[in-house]
């Protein structure tokens, strides 16, 4: 049974790994292709687990819209923050915040960071344990 410990940091070192790419990716295709218009923070959407900020900008045909934002940093963003928000312009409810006062890169570098330590220390016991 010892010999299948080391899965379990493999596993979640690579989940986590592949979600935080995953979610680079996504932000940095949807800057690069998208729209961009400036907007504010007009409320939270929340659930039983988590709360997600709602931001309102216009688009180039000036049509109003209301996107949910899935960013980890709600919590340093208040009412009525100026936001860049980039869009998909065929959908522009799939919207990112791309730019805001509070926003850093600090923590998706300490979760990458984070994520690769769990993956390294899965390898280093699989390592002592199959070999």
């Amino acid at each position: 049974m010892e010999l299948y410990y080391p899965l379990l940091p493999i596993g979640i070192g690579l989940v986590s790994l592949l979600w935080l790419v995953h979610d680079i990716v996504a932000t940095w295709l949807l800057r690069l292709r998208g729209d961009h218009a400036e907007g504010r923070i007009v409320g939270y959407e929340e659930t039983n687990r988590t709360s997600k900020m709602v931001v309102r900008f216009h688009t180039e045909d000036g049509e109003e819209v209301l996107a949910v934002h899935d960013n980890s940093s709600w919590s340093a963003a208040r009412h009525g923050d100026p936001v860049t928000v980039s869009y998909d312009p065929r959908n522009p409810r799939r919207a990112r915040v791309v730019a805001a006062s509070w926003l850093s890169l600090w923590p998706r570098a300490l979760f990458l960071s984070l994520a690769a330590g769990i993956l390294l220390i899965g390898c280093l016991l699989g390592f002592l344990a199959w070999f």
